[in-house]
């Protein structure tokens, strides 16, 4: 059965216990269709489609999550409105990287400004896309371990999640598998290259 989330108060509680209720939190928030389409029309009114949309109403939910989890939200506002303009952030971060890109007449490299807003927090599109690729060559496993320490899962949630016997478990298999991808890097430099800031 879904459980149901009454207040912000219940799901910030949830997303920070983890395991479970913070699996639950977050499904929650991702099945709100009415916050989902506001984004998408948001996302649309500004000169992307249905797929923008919908990537960065999940992004917009990651970036939530970490926030909640290392304390950055304040509670200023709800946490529908505190999520709508995460991917508002981020999605105009997106069209100005788009716009500096498609003005740039040469390889030189273009200055940006480090800023702390939402949208610095993750990474742009395509180096996204890029980084799952690799990760889909290590393997299954590696990539849900990979992605759930990305989050800032605890050792012991990743065992729980992937059923491994002990945070120590997960702790040795986290290790194996950040190792093999920094191989991989390693030994595909023009990769590496594209991940870089």
């Amino acid at each position: 059965m879904k459980r149901v989330f009454n207040t912000d108060d219940e799901l910030i509680e949830a997303i920070m216990a983890g395991g479970p209720q913070r699996q639950a939190a977050i499904r929650f928030l991702y099945n709100r269709g009415n916050l989902r389409n506001r984004v998408i029309q948001f996302v649309k009114a500004n000169s992307g489609n249905e797929q923008d949309g919908q990537d960065m109403f999940h992004e917009g939910i990651i970036v939530l999550d970490r926030n909640l989890r290392t304390g950055k939200f304040r509670g200023e506002s709800s946490l529908d409105g505190y999520l709508y303009s995460i991917c508002r952030f981020q999605w105009m971060n997106q069209i100005r990287k788009n716009t500096r890109v498609d003005l740039q007449e040469d390889n030189t490299k273009l200055d940006e400004t480090v800023t702390d807003t939402p949208e610095s927090l993750s990474m742009d599109a395509e180096k996204k896309a890029i980084l799952e690729r690799v990760l889909a060559k290590l393997g299954e496993r590696c990539q849900k371990i990979l992605s759930l320490w990305k989050l800032n899962y605890s050792m012991q949630e990743i065992a729980d999640q992937l059923g491994f016997s002990s945070a120590a478990m997960a702790t040795k298999n986290k290790y194996k598998c950040h190792k093999s991808l920094l191989k991989f890097l390693k030994e595909h430099p023009q990769v590496m290259a594209m991940l870089q800031p």
